[in-house]
């Protein structure tokens, strides 16, 4: 789980004939990633700022742990590129990222020790580049990629939802 969390960080790309994949971040959206639409929960919600020469910044909220319920929100970045959204999978943004459950701060040894299983899940995976890249519209299937490598087992579903839509970190 904490290894999906890692994962779902995000990655845009972008070139002349390929749509744009942060069209709906333009448009105010919020990408769902794992959604349960019934629930109106997701494993991962990211919520892109654009800076207009493809790059972007990202808040990423998500599920870190299923039981207690425990989030972690943390910012990073990336670049859009033929298509694709891709960013580097940096341990210092999660690191740095607040963890919580139920909106209230973890004890000291929760938070201790729930922030070295999330280190050790992101270990294989430091410093490498994750790209996302949308196989159609609506709920889709996303592939990734970890540098330039497509990654079938690491693929996820994701939705494009409004914030009013209600959607919260969950499972």
């Amino acid at each position: 789980m904490l290894l999906a969390l890692a994962l779902a960080l995000l990655a845009p790309v972008q070139a002349d004939a390929v749509p744009d994949p942060l069209a709906p971040a333009k448009a105010g959206r919020i990408r769902c990633i794992d959604p349960d639409r019934g629930a109106r929960t997701c494993g991962t919600i990211v919520r892109y700022t654009l800076r207009g020469d493809g790059a972007f910044d990202a808040l990423v909220t998500g599920v870190v742990n299923r039981d207690p319920l425990i989030v972690i929100e943390y910012s990073t970045f990336g670049q859009v590129r033929d298509g694709a959204v891709c960013s580097r999978i940096r341990p210092a943004d999660f690191n740095a990222g607040k963890l919580t459950s139920s909106g209230t701060a973890l004890s000291p040894a929760l938070e201790t020790s729930t922030r070295l299983k999330l280190m050790e899940a992101l270990q294989p995976l430091a410093g490498h580049e994750r790209c996302y890249r949308d196989s159609g519209a609506g709920e889709v299937a996303v592939n990734v990629t970890i540098d330039g490598l497509l990654r079938p087992e690491m693929s996820q579903t994701a939705i494009w939802v409004l914030p009013e839509d209600g959607y919260a970190p969950g499972r």
